[in-house]
């Protein structure tokens, strides 16, 4: 069969090259159309009820993750810019809303019927003071009711960020109140917090920006998500601020730009390597630059037809440039190899081309074959991400065999003649070799199998990394940036989310949400909008605080009691900084400690006359702005949807008419000690659970089963192959016992050095075995041809190093590359690749020679 289509390819070569032309240029016009698609929604299947969870909700609420932007500076350049550019920032094309501030007027307007029970008990006392001494009796009570009398530690980290919020404002308070420069705002604050979204060290302000944009439209997220930071970088230079972006579509672009980048670079130093090689090896650029049109063609048809079938290629088939190079140099290096070898005896151009089909051209089939078999059965995989992965490899394998079988004997034909042919040599060093490895196959069998024990024994403690973060580009703002803001505001942007059917639903989902230690913010409108219920109760809690509050603040400030309020709230500061230390929360320590060494509070107590007028003058200005907030305050109407700010509504209602609710991780959800608490926790919320943080999760659990089924599809598979083309269980097991022995020594290797599974690498353990059984095929076949061991080491075996060599030089490329998930799958197939090779020219021969009785050859070592 081979050698009828080498006669065909003679005959027609011309009319071949060019068919071979026109179908590149018409493959060429797809590509430039091929995108990238990095998102983990597309990779699932589309029956994971998680994804089905998240579409349906992208639908009704057009985007459903937040481009954060986080504003760095001092804290009046900070608000200065919130306030002067929020409105413009809403008028970029893409973004459909920004949210910089609280909801303070509403909260004001209805703070009985909004703020939680046992937070309003606890500072009952201070909104009912006439007088600063009530005012600070109630916000001792409230320390020592909330944490220091109960001496809960827990309660401190999950309160963290609202301590440290309420001790700064207590500075400020105290601060203010001796300089008598009180206002009314600092009454509203107290009531309601602070007006912006900032850190408590006020270094830090939050814009929560809803793009308008769905995720999977991927040109316009890159547009939208490059027009907004064009215009931040040009305005924060005007107000002295550093602003940068975290979020999923920040991520996402960056994840594309930056594989793009990765993809281009690793493809063309892979080509060049390639080239270098080549020429150093055969000291001819003709030839070196006729074995790279299969190449270049391969990746060229196998990128036009993705477009035409799958449309985009995702974060795993990014790296087929790389991958091609890697493998279809191998087709081309046999070839020219045994073309220039006949060459040197003398043979014709027709001569060489027809020994090429018939002597190595099964060899270069049955390789390819194993290869495609080893991609395509991750088509039968559940996971669309290893199903386009296996496609379009399996097919890049295809079409760069096709062209190397069809394209460069033509080119062979019509270009080998030129020049001088130079007669190839005899690989002495590999000769020697075999020869060694032959006179001592039971010792040479003995040392593999002990050094398959030793890496064994690690081979099954290798583990899956859970860390996202752990495969994204190194250095990546968006990514430092979420885990500083996780550092200020205690949330992380990696958030979850449930939609539900009806008002009541989402309200008991807060409720039981409210009570997870795990989750650091809530984003829900039953903050705006409790259940009517408990609206009823405290609707009737207020009015009894209203009947407790005075018409004016006391005239009198009361020294001596204000003294020992003063007093006794520095003693709580020194309790509650000891507890923080117990508890292991060191910010909140140094605030209580930065706050008694300032002495502000004992420079107030011994300078209570001194400052008498600045007291009075507070005393009447905040304690009559707080008298007048919770006499205004709303005691009479229940909130009904109605009665929300549009804002609101537009936030948590769908088209629908569904609710949604977001769930943001207290700390860094890719740590796998919190990952395993959180995810825990957000389970009893139900089944709905979805979010781009459980849908990555999602894609690690599946790439670790599926990896596993693959594994074993791919042996099974390739020896059926192997069992077909030898016609032999002897020589098919001899061919791929060394590839299982190289997954083993590549997981030992990965088991003794810590080095872990990814959803990226792990399609790479399936492959070692599809890759590495071609240098097993080449050598028995042409063994089998030429019935010499020694005879088919010299001529093949030279092939086989040179394939080995840029294989492992494409692959090396991919650790050049920015995107961690590319580096790691890299740096597996390197290792995976060099020790089939190594198994191949030992346990390979060794096995041959044991299992066919041969000796060593007397005239290797005479060569």
């Amino acid at each position: 069969m081979l050698v009828k289509i080498g006669d065909f390819v003679q005959r027609f070569h011309k009319m071949i090259l060019a068919v071979s032309l026109a179908v590149t240029f018409v493959m060429i016009f797809f590509m430039s159309r091929l995108q990238m698609n990095m998102q983990f929604t597309d990779i699932l299947p589309k029956t994971e009820k998680t994804v089905i969870t998240y579409k349906n909700a992208l639908k009704n609420f057009d985007t459903l993750d937040s481009i954060v932007v986080a504003v760095k500076g001092k804290e009046k350049n900070i608000k200065k810019f919130l306030e002067e550019r929020a409105d413009e920032i809403e008028g970029i094309e893409g973004i459909r809303s920004v949210n910089y501030e609280n909801q303070v007027e509403f909260l004001e307007e209805n703070i009985f019927l909004l703020m939680k029970d046992r937070d309003l008990e606890n500072i009952e006392k201070a909104l009912t003071a006439s007088n600063l001494k009530d005012f600070f009796a109630g916000i001792n009570d409230s320390f020592e009711r909330e944490y220091i009398d109960e001496s809960d530690s827990g309660k401190i980290d999950k309160d963290r960020v609202k301590l440290l919020n309420s001790l700064n404002f207590l500075e400020e308070t105290i601060s203010k109140i001796r300089d008598g420069k009180i206002s009314r705002e600092d009454a509203k604050k107290f009531v309601r917090g602070e007006r912006y979204i900032l850190s408590p060290d006020k270094s830090m302000g939050i814009l929560m920006i809803k793009s308008g944009v769905s995720i999977d439209d991927f040109e316009n997220v890159i547009k939208v998500v490059n027009n907004l930071e064009e215009y931040l970088e040009e305005e924060s230079e005007k107000y002295n601020v550093k602003i940068r972006m975290t979020g999923l579509q920040v991520l996402s672009r960056d994840e594309m730009v930056i594989s793009q980048r990765d993809m281009e670079i690793s493809s063309t130093l892979s080509l060049l390597l390639v080239l270098g090689l080549f020429t150093i090896s055969f000291k001819m650029i003709r030839y070196s630059l006729l074995s790279l049109v299969p190449l270049i063609t391969g990746i060229i048809w196998t990128m036009g037809l993705t477009y035409i079938i799958i449309g985009t290629l995702n974060m795993m088939t990014a790296m087929m440039g790389a991958i091609i190079i890697g493998l279809g140099i191998d087709y081309s290096i046999h070839i020219i190899s045994l073309f220039i070898e006949e060459r040197g005896k003398g043979l014709s151009i027709e001569e060489a081309v027809t020994s090429v089909y018939s002597k190595t051209m099964r060899g270069v089939v049955t390789g390819a074959g194993t290869t495609a078999i080893g991609f395509f059965m991750f088509t039968f995989s559940d996971f669309p991400g290893f199903q386009e992965f296996g496609l379009v490899l399996g097919m890049g394998i295809i079409c760069t065999l096709a062209s190397a079988v069809f394209v460069l004997p033509s080119l062979l034909i019509v270009y080998g003649g030129k020049g001088d042919v130079k007669k190839s040599k005899m690989s002495l060093l590999l000769s020697k070799t075999e020869g060694f490895v032959i006179g001592r196959r039971k010792s040479s069998l003995l040392i593999v199998v002990f050094i398959m024990i030793v890496l064994g024994s690690k081979a099954g403690r290798v583990e899956f990394e859970n860390d996202m973060l752990k495969i994204e580009p190194k250095n990546l703002q968006s990514v430092a940036l979420n885990r500083e803001i996780i550092d200020k505001f205690d949330f992380s942007s990696d958030n979850t989310i449930i939609v539900s059917e009806t008002l009541e639903e989402t309200q008991e989902v807060f409720e039981r949400a409210d009570k997870l230690k795990s989750i650091g913010m809530i984003s829900s409108v039953t903050s705006y909008l409790p259940s009517e219920k408990i609206q009823i109760l405290r609707t009737e809690a207020g009015k009894l605080i209203k009947e407790k509050i005075k018409n004016t603040p006391d005239s009198e400030i009361y020294t001596e009691e204000l003294t020992e309020e003063l007093v006794r709230l520095e003693n709580n500061l020194l309790e509650l900084g000891d507890l923080s230390y117990i508890g292991g929360e060191e910010k909140i320590r140094e605030r209580c400690d930065e706050i008694i060494e300032s002495g502000l509070i004992g420079e107030l107590v011994e300078g209570m006359s001194q400052f008498r007028k600045n007291i009075e003058k507070s005393q009447k200005i905040f304690i009559g702005e707080l008298q007048g907030i919770i006499r205004k305050s709303n005691t009479d109407k229940i909130i009904g949807l109605e009665d929300l700010p549009d804002e609101i509504r537009d936030e948590f209602v769908g088209k629908d008419g569904t609710y949604i609710s977001s769930f943001y991780p207290k700390k860094d959800i890719w740590k796998s000690d919190f990952q395993k608490i959180h995810m825990k926790e957000i389970e009893t919320l139900g089944e709905d659970v979805t979010g781009s943080s459980k849908i990555f999760l999602r894609v690690i659990e599946k790439s670790a089963t599926e990896g596993k089924k693959i594994l074993v599809l791919t042996l099974v598979a390739i020896y059926f192959i192997l069992v077909l083309d030898f016609k032999s269980f002897k020589y098919a097991t001899a061919a791929i016992l060394p590839m299982v022995f190289s997954v083993l020594g590549t997981l030992g290797i990965m088991g003794w050095t810590g080095f872990k599974f990814d959803m990226v690498n792990i399609i790479g353990i399936p492959l070692i075995i599809g890759i590495g059984v071609d240098d097993g095929v080449h050598i028995i076949h042409r063994y089998l041809g030429e019935k010499d061991i020694f005879k088919a080491v010299r001529s093949t075996g030279k092939s086989v190093t040179l394939t080995t060599v840029t294989t492992i030089a494409a692959f090396g490329t991919l650790m050049l590359a920015r995107y961690r998930g590319f580096v790691h799958f890299g740096i597996l197939l390197t290792i995976g690749v060099g020790f089939a090779y190594l198994l191949t020219m030992t346990l390979l021969v060794s096995l041959i020679s044991i299992v066919d009785g041969i000796e060593k050859n007397v005239e290797s070592d005479e060569l």
